[in-house]
């Protein structure tokens, strides 16, 4: 693989690509949202300018996507339109080349996307829980969050989790985020062929090398637990107002412009209590049943080593190279071929 080929090229030297130039399999990352509060949080906390990651899976007279958007895992159609979000489209590589079987290779990744599609995996507030997985799993210590819309954002989180298990979830059913979808669809190709592996490097989640302390809020969490022997029911008891604030309210009061009272990964059993309910709820909401609080541990961390961001397919994707960038329409109503 050449050096040029590990390295994400600056928009200025992406090529400007039609929408008939993409292949089934592409993975499509698109730019944050001009006027989104969770757009311009998701994009600062990754410090970069994608928001949202897809698979495209057809091309023709009805070019179509899958992705893990706010009514669930679904396909949409795609339009090409010059006034659309620039969407940057990578392409999946190997030492030597796939050569001219290329579309025969990375058919079991786009089968498995309309597979997960087809079972009609629900997910409320997808950009929300993508916003407090980073913050959860990123090392967001050099951002000034406010400590009590730390904790609010984690609370309402886990409240939508809680209600989708509770009124939607059947069959043992479970579903991602948008870019850990992207993820999860070349993972599971691999099992039968590995060169479908997405390989990432310095991930926005992956844990820094050679850290001695804490460096994420839940390294700050499973540190606590651990000084309370994993009796956690402390957590639970402290107090904590119910939420009154819109959610659009917590967004814009997240970050401390002034830098006066940020979370600076200061241990309190109101933070971790918010920390442990949302791993909880994610935990169940994919699938995962635990019985104790070190299991609970245990699991997240396996969460965070397949959470993958919009941010990751753009910029830490190793054997990936850039096809060009596109304008895209994604049409909002799901696509029933």
């Amino acid at each position: 693989m050449t050096e040029q080929n590990n390295q994400i090229l600056q928009d200025e030297e992406e090529k400007p690509i039609e929408l008939k130039d993409l292949k089934p399999g592409d993975i499509l990352i698109f730019d944050g949202e001009e006027g989104s509060i969770i757009s311009e949080l998701i994009m600062l906390f990754t410090h970069s300018k994608v928001t949202h990651g897809a698979l495209f899976v057809q091309n023709g007279d009805e070019a179509a996507l899958a992705d893990s958007g706010e009514c669930g895992i679904n396909l949409h159609l795609v339009t090409s339109n010059p006034e659309a979000r620039g969407v940057h489209v990578r392409r999946l590589i190997k030492e030597g080349g796939f050569g001219d079987d290329y579309d025969k290779i990375v058919a079991p990744v786009v089968e498995i996307a309309r597979d997960y599609a087809r079972q009609g995996l629900p997910y409320p507030y997808s950009d929300l829980v993508l916003l407090a997985m980073i913050i959860i799993f990123k090392d967001v210590s050099n951002v000034a969050l406010t400590y009590p819309n730390v904790i609010k954002l984690l609370q309402v989180v886990a409240a939508e989790l809680k209600t989708l298990i509770d009124e939607k979830f059947h069959d043992g059913k479970h579903t991602m985020v948008c870019s850990s979808f992207v993820y999860q669809c070349f993972l599971d190709a691999s099992k039968d062929n590995p060169d479908l592996k997405l390989h990432i490097e310095n991930g926005d989640a992956q844990a820094p090398q050679k850290v001695k302390r804490s460096a994420t809020l839940f390294d700050l969490y499973a540190e606590h637990a651990a000084e309370y022997n994993y009796n956690t029911k402390s957590f639970a008891d402290a107090k904590t107002e119910p939420v009154k604030e819109s959610i659009e309210e917590i967004l814009r009061n997240l970050v401390d412009k002034e830098n006066k009272n940020h979370v600076n990964l200061i241990k309190s059993n109101a933070l971790s209590n918010a920390i442990e309910e949302f791993l909880k709820a994610l935990l169940k909401a994919a699938g995962i049943v635990v019985n104790s609080i070190e299991e609970l541990i245990e699991n997240a961390r396996k969460q965070q080593a397949l959470f993958v961001t919009p941010n990751d397919l753009y910029s830490h994707t190793t054997n990936t190279v850039s096809v060009g960038k596109v304008p895209l329409d994604r049409n909002s109503d799901e696509y029933n071929p």
